[in-house]
């Protein structure tokens, strides 16, 4: 069974390093929403290290046309449907439902990083933006972060511990799906 592995979590939660850590050790190319809106904000002249305008435009995409979103992420990512492949940033239930059904052959399955707010908190005071999180974590693209993703994730990892113990979950998680398929 090929994977699209799909992360998801609240802002500081571990998303673009457990994520680029776990494609790494399984050999896998990843992508991420984060990383493709970073890309559209330089060519269109914003700055793409301000989370505000990385969430307006994502928000926008999702609003405008879910299904084209999606799939200019993961062309420019270079996914081809039938690889195995890691994914970052999955911020709505609706765009991991597209995810999975424009993804075949390929298997979508969501993982949710779950971190307590002082973990959080404690990984963001480190970046450039930090004096943003609270803003940015009442910005309605984080809205089903806090209760619909998890709900709807196939695998929760707690990611409170250090980096390689969660990629060691992630990992189990993965290997147990990848078992239990025939």
């Amino acid at each position: 069974m090929n994977l699209l592995l799909c992360f998801s979590g609240q802002i500081g939660s571990g998303k673009s390093s457990v994520s680029t850590a776990v494609a790494c050790a399984l050999g896998w190319r990843r992508g991420g929403f984060g990383d493709y809106l970073r890309g559209e904000l330089t060519r269109m002249g914003g700055n793409p290290d301000d989370r505000k305008a990385l969430q307006d435009l994502g928000q926008a995409r999702v609003a405008s046309d879910p299904v084209a979103f999606c799939s200019d992420v993961l062309t420019s990512s270079g996914f081809l449907p039938g690889d195995n492949f890691v994914i970052d940033g999955i911020r709505h239930v609706g765009i991991f439902d597209i995810l999975a059904k424009i993804c075949k052959p390929t298997q979508a399955r969501l993982l949710f990083l779950g971190a307590l707010e002082a973990t959080r908190i404690t990984r963001i005071a480190a970046r450039a933006d930090s004096q943003d999180f609270e803003r940015a974590s009442n910005h309605e693209v984080e809205a089903e972060l806090r209760e619909a993703l998890p709900q709807r994730a196939d695998g929760l990892i707690g990611a409170d511990g250090p980096l390689d113990r969660i990629v060691a979950d992630c990992l189990d998680m993965v290997w147990r799906w990848r078992k239990d398929q025939p």
